[in-house]
Order: structure tokens, then C-alpha cells, then sequence
């Protein structure tokens, strides 16, 4: 019941009125329902995209921080492996003479190219209780030991184990007394012990790998995501940040708490040391570039709903006007006007097709009275049509024969003559021509190709007699292969109208045709003139798809009846030299029955 008061009410309504209804149901209230949904998921999809992103890159900077300082851990790794190194350190040296000789040769060769070429690391420095040697920049002596603080004054610092073995390597982060404001008194260490080889143990050996805290500085300051990144330890001591932060003095200490409202804090733990990696982000951004993005919504919203309705008022417009013009028509011809719409006027859609069924009824009433005199008149034509047509068939089997006749009675009277070699040659041309009518299909065998060249070659040769040889070799295997007619004929014409006729003597054509695994080589060379360069690549253009050359009508048509039957399974190639001479290589598939094309 609501249904049929629905269409009542609806069909009371003008088309234009019904276009209106359909662009609120259609598009205005669609509209507004997306970018309700799309206001209230946008936001939080863009902070999660960010947040996704944010993660990514700060996981990838602690991968390279983490690389840093493991290159630090295997450098001492190395020089704890270095006998030498245990040797020279545990060497009771007479006088200080003996010492700097072996410190000249050995330690300054040895430690100093790794403090040139690895920027992660800053200092090198050997320690030992070794009373006879000498503090100096790369070796210093120990007077009591002391692992933790390696006779330094320290201020504050810590000391992590990196492996579970008591003398593996160390972490320690330590603070030097310095003067104000001086990066230097900072500091990032791996000590480890020296006690590898057990022989060298008369004093106690070990070394330290100052980590570059300026250069880890600069590999947090190259990402622009992150308001800042810091490096803390795991007594949350700042160690680097990107800025904020001192890099000198006394160590500030991170506390989320103190971070202001609105800051998302990242953290990321290094994989093979005690430190960790966070990385600040305001969120109150997103959310002001969510409120610039809201505005550009709307406008775009608000300039489609326009759009929309203009294309709703053209098309309304249109229907409105053609369906006027349907009812007046129908109103005309219930009164005897047999009047018709212009088909310019209604186009090709439902109205249009209405409009013609009218104008095609309009015409049926206003020809009927003279339906029988115009259907003899198309009778009496196609009676005509049918008559030339028998016609044409009758003089398509006479040309022919009549073709043979004419060349019959030429050879006899050429013999007649005593004319031999005219009449053989008008023979040959006659079975060329005979050849051409009879064959009816267009795939043939190859001996049957062979036999068409054949004639066609001896015809060259009366033409240009003793000057003109030729060789014909064909692998019997290929004989009883198949292939589209006249396909070998019109290279070896093109051999002899464009290669050999230019030249004045010893004029040669050879035609190999091969067997190579499942293809036939059809191969055609001549010793003419040669294609210079330009025509040959224009020649190879054609023969791979291109455009067609006006003079070369049978390569053309040679290449494109191989593609119909091959497709891209065949390949023409032309290989030519200026003055020396042509080769046409043909390469197809073998084919045995005429159901493989």
C-alpha cells in the first residue's frame, strides 16, 4: 500500500522535481554521512599513521647508534686478540729509551690509523700497572688499580656489564671534572680487560674505546621527524640529544613527568648496550594540520555538492525538453500530422529510441498506401545485382582460360619458328600462371614452393642469360613441410630487381633452406649492389612492424602474412653490406598439417 501511494505521489511530480529528489537522496545525504564518519576516524588514522612512521624511524636510528657502539666493542675485541699488544705491555723495559722505541714502532702504528679513519671513536688509550713504562697519550701507567675509575678523578659515573663474563667488556658512562661548558668532559667508554693470553699476565692489562658522544649527536640530528631525541643511560642520565638538552656539565636527568602536555615520548632500548633512545612528538601539530585539512574538506565538499547540481540541472534540462517534444509528436500524429523529430535533436538514449519508434510509426502510416510499387522497385533492383553478379563469375572463369590459350598459341608458333627457347620460356611463364589460378589454398607444401621459384628462376635466367647463376639446397626433411604460399618467391624477386640487375656480370643468387630443431631457415643471399645503411634500417623498421615503403609492396606483404599465421613465432632478418651484397634470413616454426596454422 505505501509502495503504490509512493509512485502515485512521485508521479505527480515533474522530471525536474524527481532529478532535485534524486540529488538530496543521492548525493547530498551521502555526502554528509561520509564526512561525519570520516571527521570522527580521520584524526585518530592520521596520528596512528604518524605514530607507525615515528616508531619506524627511531628504531632505524637506534640501529645505527647500536652499530656505532658495537664498532666500538669489536675494536676492542680486536686489540684484545693481539699478542703483540700483550707483549709490549708486559715488558719489564730497562730505560725509557727502549720503551719509546717499541711505543714509536708498535702502539702509535697500530692505534692511531683507527683514530684517523673511525669517527665514532675518539680516543684510544692502553692502561697498565706495568711500573716501567710511561704515561703518555695512548698508553698511560697505573699506580693502584683501579677498574672502575682507571686512576681518573671521576665525578659521576657508571659502569655496565655487556656480557655475563666477569671479564668481558664494560659500558661506562662518566662525567670528568673540567671546566664549564666543555664537551670534553663527558664521556662514553668500553673497557675491557686484557687477559687473553694467560702467559702475559704479570701485570694487569687493559683498554678503553672513548665513544665520539659529538658524532652520535650529529647521527640523532639528522631526522627532522622528532622535536628531540635523546640518548640516556639506564640511570636515565641525558648522554646526547638533537637539542634542549646540555652536552657539557653535569648530566640533566630524564623524567617523562616534566615533559609538557601534549608530548607523545617514544622510547626504543639499544639492543646491544644499557642505553635507550626516546624521541619527543608534539601531537597538537596533527591536530592543527587535521583543522587546515577540515577547511580544504568542506571546500572541496561544498564545491562538489556545486558541481553536482549543476550536472543534475543540465541533464534535468535536457530530459525536460526532448520529453516535451516526444508528447508533441504523439499529440500531432493522433491528429493525422504525420510530422517527425529531427534525430539531431533527440540523441541515442531511451527518449532518442522512443522518438525514432515514433517517427519510424509516423512513417509507416505516411507510406503505406505506396508500399507495393517501392517493394517491386527493390525487387527489379536486387534482380540486377543478381544479374551482374552471374556475370562477373562467367568472365572470372573465361579470363583465365582464355589467358592459357593466348600463351598455348604463342608457343606453338614460336616453335613453329624454330623459337625453342621462347617457347620453353613462354612454357615456364604459362605454368607460373597456371600454378597461381590453381592453387586454391593459401598453405601449400615447400616442394610445391620450390617448384613455382624453380620456374620462376629459369625465367631470370633467359633474362639475363649466361651472366646470371643460381643454387638451390634444401634439406629433404623440409620438403614435405608446410607454409603459406609465394612466401621464398618475392625475397628472390626482390634479389633480382634490387640486387643483381645493377651489377654487369657474374650475377649469383644461392637459396638455403635448413632444418634446425623445430623451425625451417629459409636463407636467400645475392652478390648485387647492397643497401646503404639508411634504407637497410628503414627495410628492418618494416620488417619488425613498422611503417610500409612504397617500393617494397612484396616484403611487406611477405611480413604480414607471416605474422596471420604465426603471430610473433617467426623472425625476418637483413643483413646487407654497400657493394658487396644482400641476405634474407627467414626462421618459422615446422608445420605438417594444416590444422597446426
Amino acid at each position: 500500500m505505501r509502495h503504490v501511494l509512493f509512485n502515485k505521489v512521485l508521479s505527480n511530480f515533474s522530471i525536474s522535481q524527481k532529478m532535485i529528489l534524486i540529488f538530496i537522496g543521492c548525493v547530498i545525504l551521502p555526502l554528509f554521512i561520509q564526512n561525519i564518519f570520516y571527521y570522527s576516524t580521520t584524526e585518530n588514522n592520521i596520528q596512528n599513521q604518524v605514530m607507525q612512521r615515528l616508531t619506524q624511524a627511531l628504531s632505524e636510528k637506534a640501529n645505527k647508534i647500536d652499530g656505532c657502539i658495537s664498532g666500538a666493542i669489536s675494536l676492542s675485541f680486536r686489540y684484545s686478540m693481539n699478542e703483540e699488544l700483550y707483549r709490549f705491555l708486559d715488558t719489564d723495559y730497562s730505560n725509557s729509551l727502549n720503551y719509546f722505541t717499541g711505543y714509536q714502532s708498535y702502539i702509535k702504528n697500530l692505534l692511531l690509523p683507527d683514530l684517523a679513519y673511525d669517527l665514532q671513536i675518539s680516543q684510544l688509550v692502553l692502561y697498565s700497572d706495568n711500573p716501567t713504562i710511561l704515561n703518555g697519550a695512548l698508553v698511560k701507567r697505573l699506580e693502584s688499580w683501579n677498574f672502575d675509575t682507571l686512576g681518573e678523578n671521576l665525578v659521576d659515573y657508571s659502569l655496565n656489564d655487556l656480557t655475563q663474563s666477569p671479564n668481558g667488556p664494560k659500558l661506562r658512562v662518566a662525567l670528568i671534572p673540567s671546566k664549564p661548558e666543555i664537551s670534553s668532559d663527558r664521556s662514553l667508554n668500553i673497557i675491557r680487560p686484557l687477559n687473553y693470553y694467560k702467559k702475559y699476565s704479570k701485570y694487569q692489562k687493559v683498554i678503553r674505546v672513548d665513544i665520539n658522544l659529538s658524532y652520535i649527536s650529529s647521527m640523532i640530528n639528522e631526522t627532522s621527524l622528532f622535536d628531540n631525541i635523546i640518548l640516556v643511560d639506564s640511570d636515565n642520565r641525558i648522554l646526547a640529544s638533537a637539542n634542549t638538552y646540555r652536552e657539557a656539565g653535569k648530566y640533566d636527568i630524564f623524567s617523562e613527568d616534566k615533559l609538557k602536555s601534549g608530548i607523545v615520548v617514544l622510547k626504543q632500548p639499544l639492543s646491544n648496550v644499557p642505553l635507550s633512545l626516546y624521541g619527543y612528538y608534539d601531537t597538537s601539530i596533527i591536530s592543527k594540520e587535521f583543522v587546515k585539512m577540515r577547511l580544504k574538506i568542506i571546500t572541496v565538499t561544498v564545491s562538489s555538492i556545486l558541481m553536482a547540481f549543476f550536472c543534475i540541472f543540465i541533464v534535468a534540462s535536457n530530459i525536460t525538453r526532448r520529453t516535451k517534444l516526444v508528447v508533441n509528436l504523439s499529440e500531432s500524429i493522433a491528429k493525422g500530422n504525420f510530422i517527425q523529430i529531427s534525430n539531431g535533436r533527440m540523441g541515442s538514449d531511451e527518449i532518442g529510441i522512443l522518438a525514432e519508434s515514433i517517427n519510424q510509426m509516423s512513417l509507416q502510416l505516411q507510406t503505406l498506401i505506396n508500399e507495393k510499387y517501392n517493394a517491386r522497385l527493390v525487387k527489379a533492383h536486387l534482380d540486377r545485382e543478381t544479374a551482374q553478379a552471374k556475370l562477373l563469375a562467367l568472365q572470372s572463369q573465361v579470363n583465365p582460360h582464355f589467358m592459357f590459350n593466348v600463351l598455348e598459341c604463342i608457343r606453338l608458333k614460336a616453335t613453329a619458328k624454330n623459337e625453342t627457347e621462347t617457347a620453353r620460356i613462354i612454357m615456364y611463364v604459362s605454368k607460373m600462371f597456371r600454378y597461381l589460378i590453381n592453387w586454391d589454398d593459401d598453405i601449400i607444401t615447400l616442394s610445391d614452393e620450390i617448384k613455382f621459384l624453380e620456374e620462376f628462376l629459369y625465367v631470370q635466367k633467359y633474362r639475363f642469360e649466361d651472366e646470371f647463376e643460381y643454387s638451390v639446397e634444401i634439406d629433404d626433411a623440409a620438403r614435405t613441410c608446410l607454409l603459406p604460399k609465394l612466401i621464398i618467391q618475392p625475397i628472390v624477386e626482390n634479389a633480382c630487381v634490387h640486387g643483381i640487375e645493377s651489377i654487369s656480370q657474374n650475377k649469383k643468387i644461392e637459396i638455403r633452406i635448413k632444418v634446425i630443431d623445430t623451425q625451417i631457415s629459409v636463407s636467400v643471399s645475392d652478390n648485387g649492389m647492397g643497401i646503404d645503411e639508411p634504407r637497410l634500417s628503414e627495410i628492418k623498421n618494416m620488417l619488425e612492424g613498422g611503417e610500409k615503403l612504397i617500393d617494397s609492396v612484396g616484403l611487406y606483404n611477405v611480413y604480414q602474412r607471416l605474422y596471420l599465421y604465426y603471430g610473433n613465432n617467426f623472425s625476418i632478418d637483413v643483413q646487407s653490406k654497400k657493394g658487396i651484397g644482400t641476405k634474407f634470413n627467414i626462421t618459422i616454426p615446422i608445420r605438417y598439417s594444416k590444422e597446426e596454422f
